[in-house]
C-alpha cells in the first residue's frame, strides 16, 4: 500500500465557490494522487450547490483520482457538514481541510510520511501560516515535528486555544473512538474534538504530532466564524470549561497533579475567555456594538461589561471616525514569512542531531533538527514509544535536563534506549539544580560506564568565572543499558502471599488475571500449607512454605517467589487484590523497561490505597510517610509492600533482604538499596483494586513540587 491510499482528505464547503475553488486547485497540486477526497456541501443556494458539485466532478475527471460530493440538506453547520465528511470517509487516516484554506504541494505527501514513520501516534496538528493575499504566503517544504506527550500539551494549552481543523490529522481507528463534533454548537466544535482526540491518546499513553507551521495557509477575512460568532465562541468556551470542570475526574490522573493545578488551568480559561471577548468586541462595527449591548447586559458580569466599555468600546468609535472621515488603516506586517527565532538562534556547528528530547515547545536549541520529542519532565517521563525512534537515532541532543529537580530521573530515562556508539549531547544553563559537572556525577551514578565523554564546550576555569552558564557536554555510548530495560517481556508470573484463610477474595485475584491477562502467566500460590481447591489447576502452582511464621519471614516467601518464577515479570501481591483490565493493557504503551515499579491501588469506593509513598528518612528510624502525586518523585520514594512489579533480571540483582520479617521496613530498605545504587523506583499506571489497605489515613498525600523534594 502507498503513502496516500491511508488518506482521506474532508473538505466541508458553505458556499463562497471563489474561494473553494482556489482550495482545489491547491489539492489538485498535491504531488501525491492516490488520497480520496470528500466535498461535503451544505450551501443554501441551488447555484451554488450545483458549482461546487460541477467543481468535484471536473477535478476527478482531470486528476483521475477518487473524489466524492456529499449534500444532504442546506445550512447543517461546521460540525454536522464535517461529521458527515468523516463519516463517509474509507481510509485509516482522516485530514480536514477548510474550504478557504491552502495546502502547499507536498503536503498530503509529507504529512502521511509522518505517520508511517511514527505509526503509533494518532494524531497529529499543525501550526498554520496565515494570510490575507496569496502572495504572502512562504510554505516550508521541511517543517518541524514534535511528538509531544499529550497530558502536558492538554494542561498547558487546551483552555485557552486549540489546533486549527485545517491542520489536524487523526486515524479512523481514533475517530471513531471519540466520535464526531458536537452539532449543537456552532464555533467551539472542532475544540471539543480535539480535546477528545488528544484525551484519547492521553489514556492510550500515545504521543501527540505537533508540526510547526508551514504545510496549510488559514485565510484572514471579514466573513469568516472567526470575526462573526464571537457570542458563540464566550458561551461555548464557558460550556466547555464547565464541562470539563465536571467529566475530568480519577481516571485522569495523568492530568493534574492536584486540585490547585486543575483550578489554574480553568483559571486560565476564564481569564483568555474574558481577553478574547474584549478583542472581538473591539472588532465589531458601532451599529453591532449597540446591538449587543442587551446580551452584554444578560450575559456578563458587570466587572466584565466595564471592561469592554472601557478597552473595546474606544476601539469601536474610532474606527467608526475612520470610516466616516473615509480614512483606512494601513495593514502592518511583513507579507513574507521569516524563519522564527528558533531557527536563528540555534546552536552552530557540524554536530547537527538527529532527534531533540525537550521539555520545552518550541526549543530555541532544537534547530536545525526536524524531529523533537517534547515530553514533561517529571515522574510521568516514559519514552517508551519513542524507543525506536531514539534506537535508530546515531546523534540525540537532550535540552535543559536540569529544568526542576527530577534530572535525575529526566537523564536515567532519555539514556535509556541509546545504542553503542551512539552520540548524544546536553545543552544547558547551570542551575541551583544541577551544573555542568553536577551532570557528569548523574551520568555516572544512573549509567556507570555506559558513556565516555569526547566534547566540552568551555573548560572548567571558563565555567566557574562565568557563573550560570551555557553548556554543551557530549558522550559516546560504548554498551547497551541493564538487562532489565532491554530484554523482551515473556509473559508474567504472578506470586500471591496468602495463608488461604480469605478464599472468596483469593478467588477474585485469580479469576481476574484469567480474565484479563493478555500474556502468557502463571499464579504461584505461597502459603503455610496446600491449598486443595487449586489442586489439578494448570495455570496454578503451590509453595508450602511456614519457617518462621512467628515472626512473619514476608522477605524470604518474597524471594522464594522471584527465585522460582518462569517468566520475565513478576507481580508480588497479597491476597487482597484484585487485576482490573487497565492493569495488563497498560503494559502496551507504559512498556517493559523498568526494574521494580509501584502499582497504581484503589480501594472499592475508588479511593486511592497505599501505593506510590514514600517514607521520610534513610530508615534507620522510624519516620513520617505519606502518598506522593503519581508525577512527583523523591529520594524517599518506595514501593509499599501490598503489591510489587518487579523484573526476574532485577530481582537476581536485588533481592529483598531476609534479615528483615514483617513491618521491619523491608520494602523500605529494599528501595533505599536500588536508589543508592542509581537505578529508578518506578510507578506503574496499570490499575489494581484491594478489599481494604492499612496506614492509609496515616499517609496524607504530599503537595506536588517540582522545585524542592521533601
Amino acid at each position: 500500500m502507498g503513502h496516500s491510499q491511508r488518506l482521506s482528505v474532508i473538505v466541508p464547503t458553505h458556499g463562497r465557490v471563489d474561494l473553494f475553488s482556489k482550495t482545489l486547485a491547491s489539492i489538485e497540486a498535491q504531488t501525491c494522487d492516490d488520497f480520496e477526497l470528500i466535498v461535503t456541501d451544505d450551501s443554501a443556494k441551488p447555484e451554488d450547490q450545483q458549482a461546487i458539485e460541477a467543481a468535484v466532478d471536473q477535478y476527478r475527471e482531470s486528476t483521475g483520482r477518487a473524489a466524492e460530493y456529499v449534500f444532504t440538506s442546506p445550512r447543517l453547520g461546521q460540525a454536522a457538514n464535517t461529521n458527515q465528511g468523516m463519516f463517509a470517509a474509507t481510509r485509516s487516516v482522516l485530514r480536514i481541510l477548510h474550504s478557504d484554506d491552502l495546502v502547499r504541494p507536498g503536503c498530503f505527501q509529507w504529512e502521511i510520511d509522518q505517520f508511517e514513520r511514527f505509526p503509533e501516534i494518532s494524531l497529529l496538528f499543525q501550526d498554520c501560516l496565515p494570510f490575507h493575499e496569496e502572495d504572502e504566503i512562504r510554505w516550508i517544504e521541511s517543517p518541524t515535528l514534535r511528538l509531544v506527550e499529550p497530558a502536558d500539551y492538554f494542561r498547558q494549552f487546551l483552555s485557552i486555544g486549540t489546533a486549527l481543523p485545517s491542520g489536524m490529522l487523526f486515524t479512523k481507528e481514533a475517530f471513531d473512538g471519540v466520535g464526531g463534533m458536537r452539532e449543537d454548537w456552532s464555533f467551539l466544535c472542532d475544540w471539543e474534538f480535539f480535546a477528545n482526540l488528544l484525551l484519547r491518546s492521553v489514556r492510550q499513553r500515545e504521543f501527540a504530532g505537533y508540526v510547526t507551521a508551514g504545510n496549510y495557509a488559514w485565510r484572514l477575512h471579514d466573513d469568516s466564524t472567526t470575526t462573526t460568532k464571537w457570542r458563540q465562541h464566550y458561551s461555548e468556551h464557558a460550556e466547555l470549561m464547565k464541562q470539563w470542570r465536571e467529566s475530568l475526574n480519577e481516571k485522569d490522573v495523568d492530568l493534574f497533579v492536584s486540585k490547585a493545578d486543575f483550578d489554574n488551568f480553568l483559571l486560565r480559561g476564564d481569564l483568555y475567555r474574558n481577553k478574547r471577548l474584549i478583542q472581538d468586541v473591539s472588532q465589531i462595527s458601532s451599529a453591532d456594538f449597540r446591538a449587543s449591548l442587551p446580551w452584554f447586559r444578560s450575559n456578563l458580569s458587570a466587572s466584565l461589561q466595564r471592561k469592554i466599555l472601557r478597552k473595546a468600546a474606544p476601539k469601536v468609535l474610532k474606527r467608526q471616525i475612520r470610516a466616516t472621515l473615509g480614512t483606512t488603516k494601513l495593514k502592518t506586517g511583513s507579507t513574507s514569512n521569516p524563519s522564527s527565532p528558533s531557527e536563528q538562534d540555534a546552536i552552530t556547528g557540524d554536530w547537527v542531531p538527529d532527534l531533540v528530547i525537550t521539555a520545552l515547545h518550541g526549543e530555541p536549541d532544537s534547530a536545525p533538527c526536524r524531529t523533537n520529542i517534547v515530553v514533561p519532565y517529571d515522574n510521568s517521563i516514559n519514552l517508551w514509544p519513542m524507543r525506536q525512534n531514539i534506537a535508530a537515532a546515531k546523534k540525540i541532543r537532550i535540552t535543559n535536563p536540569n529544568l526542576n529537580r527530577f534530572y535525575q530521573l529526566t537523564v536515567s530515562e532519555c539514556l535509556k534506549y541509546i545504542q553503542p556508539d551512539a552520540e548524544i549531547e546536553f545543552v544547558f544553563h547551570d542551575n541551583q539544580h544541577l551544573t555542568w559537572f553536577g551532570l557528569k556525577a548523574v551520568i555516572n551514578q544512573v549509567a556507570a560506564g555506559r558513556f565516555e565523554l569526547t566534547y566540552q564546550s568551555q573548560n572548567p576555569r571558563e565555567g566557574t568565572e562565568k557563573g550560570f552558564s551555557k553548556w554543551s557536554l557530549r558522550y559516546r555510548c560504548l554498551r547497551a543499558d541493564a538487562p532489565w530495560h532491554t530484554e523482551p517481556m515473556t509473559g508474567l508470573t504472578i506470586g500471591v502471599l496468602t495463608l488461604g484463610d480469605r478464599m472468596e477474595e483469593l478467588n477474585e485475584l485469580i479469576d481476574t488475571a484469567r480474565k484479563h491477562c493478555d500474556v502468557p502467566y502463571e499464579i504461584v500460590l505461597i502459603s503455610p500449607h496446600k491449598i486443595e481447591a487449586f489442586d489439578g489447576h494448570d495455570d496454578v502452582r503451590q509453595i508450602q512454605f511456614s519457617e518462621r511464621d512467628d515472626l512473619g519471614w514476608i522477605t524470604r516467601k518474597k524471594n522464594l517467589i522471584c527465585q522460582d518464577a518462569a517468566y520475565s515479570d513478576i507481580v508480588v501481591c497479597h491476597d487482597r487484590f484484585a487485576f482490573t483490565e487497565s492493569f495488563f493493557a497498560a503494559f502496551s504503551n507504559w512498556g517493559w523497561a523498568y526494574g521494580i515499579a509501584a502499582v497504581r491501588l484503589q480501594l472499592p469506593d475508588g479511593k486511592r490505597a497505599l501505593d506510590w509513598g514514600v517514607v521520610r528518612g534513610e530508615n534507620h528510624s522510624w519516620c513520617q510517610g505519606g502518598l506522593l502525586n503519581y508525577r512527583d518523585y523523591s529520594r524517599f520514594s518506595y514501593v509499599p509492600g501490598g503489591v510489587t512489579l518487579i523484573r526476574k533480571s532485577f530481582w537476581q540483582q536485588f533481592p529483598w533482604c531476609e534479615d528483615l520479617y514483617w513491618n521491619e521496613h523491608e520494602d523500605v530498605e529494599l528501595c533505599r538499596r536500588i536508589q543508592r545504587s542509581g537505578a529508578r523506583i518506578s510507578f506503574f499506571p496499570g490499575l489494581m483494586i484491594t478489599s481494604r489497605d492499612r496506614w492509609v489515613d496515616e499517609n496524607p498525600l504530599i503537595d506536588f513540587s517540582d522545585q524542592q523534594d521533601l
